[in-house]
């Protein structure tokens, strides 16, 4: 099995796997809370941060190595699937001198991040056990993040991931050009949501990716847009829609390909899972 196809068969694992994970239960002190990864368990401390309305801290693990009172007396959530993040791992290392407690969230319960914790979230669910982008392991990370400062409650799981299919088939084979650049832009929850489609492009495809909030890409990265670029809107709310017209009408005239996805009317959950 390649490794596209071990990650297709992933991607289908969570039809089944997402709905039997045991969550721990949202903390009561969520202003206490800082949760840190590297790159896509980045993207899932960050979503937890947005859900939480900015009371729990998102931030990245080595800025807790160059600023330990980041974390002075609050518990610290390090997320690493692999548990084998060098950033992460120093994190935790340098936390325990000063944090509450850590707690590493991973899938490995021997791993080193595991082992340098005071205590464990250990993360179960099927994997190909050959080496591919993550998906599931992202899904499950987030959802564990999420659990810490909301209750997370699954259904329709199946469903959502058949209609993410379909979206998924009708924007790549009618409405997404083909192009060696591609920037996501999104606010809100769904800034997270472009960083982690930007990751998946530049890991899975080797393309050139971004992701940019709506606003911040208008002070400086619309500037350097050229016309092979493709930009892809994942649209919030009824401001984003307004944005992202605006956007999309002064790009056209540029003769850049823009792509509005409309993510509104869907539960906050299923946003994130499709």
């Amino acid at each position: 099995m390649r490794s596209i196809e071990a990650m297709e068969t992933e991607i289908e694992y969570q039809t089944e796997d997402l709905e039997k994970f045991e969550f721990p239960r949202p903390q009561t002190s969520i202003d206490d809370c800082v949760i840190t990864g590297s790159g896509d368990s980045y993207v899932a401390s960050l979503i937890a941060m947005y859900v939480s309305g900015y009371r729990g801290m998102c931030c990245h693990p080595m800025d807790i190595v160059l600023n330990p009172a980041i974390v002075r007396n609050r518990k610290v959530y390090l997320v690493s699937v692999s548990g084998a993040t060098k950033a992460t791992i120093r994190a935790a290392k340098v936390a325990n001198k000063s944090a509450l407690k850590t707690i590493a969230i991973t899938t490995r319960p021997e791993s080193p991040l595991a082992k340098s914790s005071d205590e464990l979230i250990s993360i179960r669910y099927r994997s190909t056990s050959i080496p591919t982008s993550g998906t599931i392991g992202f899904t499950a990370s987030m959802l564990y993040c999420l659990s810490l400062v909301c209750k997370v409650k699954l259904n329709n799981v199946k469903k959502i991931y058949n209609e993410s299919i379909a979206l998924a088939d009708y924007l790549t084979n009618y409405k997404i050009k083909k192009s060696p650049s591609y920037i996501i832009l999104g606010n809100g929850i769904l800034y997270p949501a472009a960083l982690y489609g930007s990751l998946k492009m530049n890991e899975v495809f080797g393309l050139h990716s971004l992701g940019y909030s709506l606003d911040e890409f208008c002070h400086s990265p619309i500037f350097s847009i050229k016309s092979n670029d493709r930009i892809l809107i994942l649209g919030n709310n009824a401001c984003d829609f307004r944005v992202s017209k605006t956007i999309t009408n002064q790009l056209d005239k540029m003769g850049v390909s823009t792509l509005y996805v409309d993510c509104r009317k869907r539960s906050m959950i299923e946003t994130l899972l499709k």
